[in-house]
């Protein structure tokens, strides 16, 4: 047993060999505003939304029209990711939300709770909610979490569990509520599949092509016609009175951070769907396909350690790496 623990430590040390580390090159602070007037706040601070997004599933369909020639054709694929499970993705969001408060505490922040910021006049009328729970609701084809022990605010929630806040950010009146408290903003997305369609009326084909590919980005989804995201970033704001505003916003620069590691076992998938042609030469030496309609599901192994291990290490770098920010300007 010794053994197979040392192979599997070895392994895994090996696999994180090949990633890429997370540095100061990789993360943006512009789009803020004023963020060095964040000394003039007092070491507290108010964590007003806290959220994991872990991608689990995506889908994708394609289509083409024959005419009179050939048939119609109809492509799709859904991909689950396999390895992981809710426990997994709630130890994850757990550990993430430790280190960062953790190392606010070391520089000497105190952090507000909920009760503390309930005596805000902005939630008033607002709903508590306490975290260590999964949710499937906030953006499809996302598992999102919220960190056991902690309690945070939402204007309203809808049936389905969707959680809404107000349509203006509140953030500024908050911290003049709370005596000038920074109030701060987390999320951590994880996608890992990125999905592409084509199709050809004329060929009379069409197909669809997965790529995984793990990083530290935005989680995306649609709900109908309504996109739904959240970025990976960390927000920071105070306010000394209306006006007077200090606003800092550490997120990665691009997209997404490729992770590099070896976290699943495949890296493409690829369903294509040919139509039935109608008028057969001679010469057309093909098998035919009837029309149909193709439903395909494949599953994103991944390898659970190495999961875990590789999603802490890029929460932390990126956490460490806002944080130098943060402390930068909001320590005097």
């Amino acid at each position: 047993m010794k053994k197979l623990i040392l192979l599997m430590g070895v392994w895994l040390s090996a696999a994180l060999a090949q990633a890429q580390p997370l540095t100061a090159d990789h993360v943006t602070d512009k789009g803020g505003y004023a963020e060095n007037k964040l000394k003039n706040a007092p070491r507290k601070v108010y964590i007003a939304s806290f959220r994991t997004f872990f991608h689990v599933l995506a889908s994708a369909e394609a289509s083409s029209i024959g005419g009179s020639m050939k048939n119609n054709t109809k492509t799709s694929m859904v991909v689950a990711l396999s390895g992981v499970d809710t426990p997994d993705f709630l130890e994850i969001t757990n550990a993430v939300y430790k280190k960062f408060t953790d190392d606010l505490k070391a520089k000497g922040f105190q952090i507000l709770t909920a009760d503390n910021a309930a005596s805000s006049g902005e939630y008033a009328d607002w709903i508590k909610k306490e975290g260590g729970e999964l949710s499937y609701a906030q953006i499809p084809g996302y598992v999102s979490g919220t960190p056991e022990g902690y309690s945070y605010f939402v204007k309203k929630e809808k049936k389905d569990g969707r959680e809404k806040g107000a349509f203006l950010d509140k953030s500024p009146k908050i911290s003049r509520d709370l005596d000038g408290a920074i109030i701060i903003d987390v999320a951590f997305a994880f996608p890992f599949l990125d999905m592409k369609t084509a199709s050809s009326n004329l060929a009379g084909f069409s197909s669809v092509k997965a790529k995984i590919d793990f990083e530290l980005g935005t989680a995306f989804g649609m709900d109908g016609a309504t996109p739904l995201m959240s970025p990976t970033q960390l927000k920071f704001i105070s306010s000394e009175g209306m006006g007077k505003d200090a606003i800092l916003i550490v997120k990665l620069k691009g997209d997404s951070f490729d992770s590099e590691a070896p976290v699943f076992k495949d890296k493409k998938f690829k369903e294509s769907n040919v139509a039935m042609v109608n008028y057969k030469p001679a010469y057309y030496g093909v098998i035919w396909k009837e029309e149909q309609q193709v439903n395909v599901s494949h599953y994103a192994e991944c390898d659970n350690a190495l999961y875990k291990q590789e999603t802490l290490r890029l929460a932390s770098e990126f956490t460490e790496q806002a944080l130098k920010i943060f402390y930068s300007n909001a320590i005097k």
